[in-house]
């Protein structure tokens, strides 16, 4: 990849990745057969390219992003044309009844997908003077993944101290019930729309070779990394949200569901994609926490504190505090939005936030200095 000309004179020019595709003349790329993370990020993700798929069969990755949808993270576009396509509430709910579609080529069964990420079928849809992401649910999924838990999550994380999306929930005639979540990276309308950068954690980390990625899937790191980006360090803020997904048993925690934005200069994006998931046993998150470990408790979050830079005194008493707001809110934030028999399935996810009040914090070893963090490059 190159730097046009003329994008480089542009008063608006910055660097995609300040890191690997830094002015004047980008790294190569290695990753990602051979696609830029940054780009790769603007893309489709499972749900899309499954859909391309389906309807073109195997494509290359370039392919991919010339024949998704615009309406990808971020302001990188594939396409000369204007082809941002937001459907309000009422086409929505026309289009509902086919949606997500059978087996059959989504392209013939109902109206353009969307290019956001993520395994579950989505629209983009824009109401209320918004863009929002309508996230439907799977054929097959048991209630208590549905709509209502991840906006109570949501709503729950704000009041936990955490910068995350807007969100609400959406009733479709048939009677399922949809999540809207507010994009944070499109401002405007349809006809008029302005939009900001984004990189994932996935690419923030540089992932992208699987033999490599084990070493550099963590909070710690992305903190690190990040700072590349930002010139300020999201220790507090990053820790915060690893805490409350373990709290709420969000083991869906994935490098892509942590990000990067672009308003004038890199910073944290809100919180997005949370989700109480019911279980037993140990809670395993997917970005490592604590010396690369990835188990969460009570013990390890206080020390993963301690690697993100946070006092242990303030650490113990955010943690505390949090987990005693989510056992007290969790019932009452989900509300009516769904069955009692599976709000009841959801109690488990809570197991670690009920473990952290009965938690002996004196009993944790005081943090001793650690290694010098060296990035990968």
């Amino acid at each position: 990849m190159v730097y046009d000309k003329a994008y480089l004179e542009s008063s608006g020019a910055y660097a995609l990745d300040p890191v690997r595709a830094r002015f004047p003349r980008p790294r190569k790329c290695l990753l990602n057969r051979g696609v830029y993370g940054v780009l790769r990020d603007a893309g489709p993700d499972t749900w899309g390219r499954d859909m391309l798929f389906r309807e073109h069969g195997v494509l290359s990755e370039i392919e991919i992003l010339r024949r998704a949808p615009e309406d990808g993270a971020g302001n990188i576009s594939f396409h000369a044309e204007n082809r941002l396509k937001a459907y309000s509430i009422e086409e929505i709910d026309q289009a509902s009844s086919g949606f997500p579609p059978s087996d059959e080529p989504a392209s013939r069964a109902v109206y353009p997908t969307t290019s956001m990420g993520g395994a579950k079928p989505k629209l983009l849809a824009y109401d209320a003077e918004a863009f929002w992401i309508a996230k439907f649910p799977e054929k097959g999924d048991p209630e208590y993944k549905n709509a209502a838990n991840e906006h109570a999550m949501l709503e729950m994380a704000k009041s936990c101290g955490i910068e995350a999306c807007d969100s609400r929930l959406h009733v479709l005639p048939d009677g399922r019930k949809i999540l809207l979540v507010r994009r944070f990276d499109l401002d405007g309308s349809p006809a008029r729309y302005a939009r900001g950068g984004f990189a994932s954690a996935h690419t923030v980390l540089g992932m992208g070779d699987p033999r490599h990625e084990g070493a550099l899937r963590s909070y710690v790191r992305f903190r690190h990394e990040a700072k590349h980006w930002t010139k300020r360090d999201d220790g507090a803020a990053l820790w915060r949200r690893l805490a409350f997904n373990a709290l709420v048993s969000n083991t869906d925690d994935h490098a892509r569901n942590h990000a990067l934005v672009f308003d004038g200069a890199w910073r944290l994006s809100k919180a997005f994609d949370i989700v109480a998931t019911p279980g037993v046993g140990l809670v395993r998150l997917c970005l490592g926490i604590h010396a690369g470990g990835v188990v969460a408790t009570p013990e390890s979050l206080i020390l993963s504190a301690d690697e993100m830079g946070i006092e242990r005194e303030e650490a113990v008493d955010v943690l505390v505090d949090m987990a005693a707001q989510i056992t007290a809110q969790w019932r009452s934030r989900i509300g009516d939005g769904m069955a009692a028999v599976s709000v009841d399935q959801l109690a488990s996810a809570f197991r670690l936030a009920d473990e952290v009040l009965v938690f002996d914090f004196a009993r944790v070893a005081s943090p001793v200095r650690s290694r010098r963090y060296k990035p990968r490059r």
